[in-house]
């Protein structure tokens, strides 16, 4: 039986793991932290004992090969899916809009949600509509260069629509403002997300923590599949010869007994045990996402999450017992300190949702300050494909050339492909 060694037990490693075992591959999963999930994990708040995620994720029925994965390994009962697109706004007087599909046939029903959506000028929906249809038409190409508020611009989007509309769906996909963000990626996206019927354009929310919801199924599924996962170590080092890794050196041992390698680490951790020019040319900038969950003596939300129109916070989910409050393209926080940002988001929360200091119990901040890569124009052209000049190495991570942002779709993406280029060699 061929072997195969995954460095990483992100969303990416995991997915690799789980198609490499189901193919009947041997499978031993290297993690350098002591848990599973990467940069999407959830763990339980000391002060109030209540699960928490270190960062908020919300899934889309375009996200295919993701709910392919969930279905694998059992999780999709943990997941709350919308029949149609249904997405609850707050504006700064606390006032109440709904973007939401009709029950109308595709795309007539998202047609006539947007024609509903209030909080846009009727010269403004027809400008989002005439904007669609050119999308669907549209040629990739002509967008190359161009970042987000360039294409708006030309396309004449107003500045009430790029604030109510635009910069709320850049945001949110991409983790990163309209004026860094790509054009070409972010048609790409839109297109996904809205194009491609009624079911791609809804929203799926974890009904469990993040660990709870995927991670430890998928780690239930490997063990099953008899996958050796070892926790808490490093690879220090590849020994390469012949154009082959021959050899994993590791915090605790030294690695001789595999066929295939596959790394699913961020591109820094990889730099550190793998030596490559072209990788060493690569430097993708960090964007930051900070959540603040917060615990209310009394909780009158009514609504799972909310969007909040032109506001720093872009996001509030409701858990019942707590709330957790998000914003993107947050670099600007990082080295602010997390009592300033609390006040911060307490002013916010008090105007969009009337929420004042004294209802409050308790709080805490997560800074995930490597949450996504920028995607820029110049970006697009830097991300790293599947292979590597070494034969039996392999490539995964949102950050390699899934042509998606660094969502978990474009980890599960990259971890299936790293998987098939292995099953593929075996057939």
């Amino acid at each position: 039986m061929k072997k195969c060694v995954v460095i990483g037990g992100g969303i990416a490693g995991l997915t690799s793991a789980v198609y490499l075992s189901k193919s009947g591959i041997n499978v031993e999963l290297i993690e350098s932290s002591n848990k599973l999930g990467g940069r999407a994990y959830s763990f339980k708040d000391t002060a109030t004992g209540s699960i928490i995620d270190n960062g908020q994720h919300i899934l889309m029925g375009c996200y295919e090969e993701t709910l392919k994965l969930f279905r694998l390994i059992n999780a999709e009962d943990n997941l709350i899916y919308q029949d149609r697109l249904s997405i609850p706004f707050l504006n700064s007087n606390s006032k109440l809009y709904k973007l939401e599909a009709t029950k109308l046939f595709y795309p007539l029903n998202l047609l006539m949600g947007l024609l509903n959506y209030n909080v846009l000028k009727f010269e403004d929906k027809v400008s989002v509509i005439v904007f669609f249809i050119k999308l669907a038409f549209s040629n990739k190409n002509k967008l190359k260069g161009l970042t987000v508020e360039e294409w708006l611009f030309r396309e004449n989007q107003s500045e009430n629509l790029r604030k109510s509309f635009w910069e709320i769906v850049c945001v949110g996909a991409l983790n990163s403002s309209t004026k860094k963000a790509s054009a070409e990626l972010f048609a790409s996206i839109l297109k996904k997300m809205f194009l491609h019927g009624n079911e791609a354009s809804t929203l799926i929310i974890p009904k469990l923590g993040l660990s709870e919801t995927y991670c430890k199924p998928a780690e239930e599924f490997l063990l099953k599949n008899e996958t050796s996962i070892s926790f808490s170590e490093n690879v220090l080092e590849l020994v390469i010869q012949n154009n082959s890794v021959k050899k994993i050196i590791t915090s605790k041992r030294e690695i001789e007994d595999f066929d295939y390698l596959i790394s699913a680490v961020p591109l820094p951790a990889l730099k550190k045990f793998y030596t490559d020019n072209e990788l060493a040319k690569i430097n993708l900038e960090n964007s930051c996402i900070v959540s603040i969950h917060i615990w209310l003596k009394e909780n009158y939300l009514n609504e799972k999450f909310y969007g909040l129109i032109d506001s720093s916070v872009h996001w509030i989910f409701n858990h019942g017992d707590h709330i957790t409050l998000v914003i993107s393209d947050a670099n600007y926080l990082v080295d602010k300190e997390k009592e300033e940002i609390y006040k911060i988001c307490l002013e916010e929360i008090k105007k969009y949702a009337s929420i004042s200091e004294e209802t409050v119990k308790h709080y805490k901040v997560i800074k995930e300050k490597r949450a996504t890569f920028i995607p820029t124009p110049e970006t697009l052209t830097k991300r790293p494909g599947t292979k590597t000049k070494i034969t039996n190495f392999f490539l995964a991570g949102d950050w390699t050339d899934t042509r998606l942002p660094a969502t978990l779709e474009g980890a599960v993406i990259s971890g299936k492909k790293a998987a098939g280029y292995i099953i593929k060699n075996l057939e």
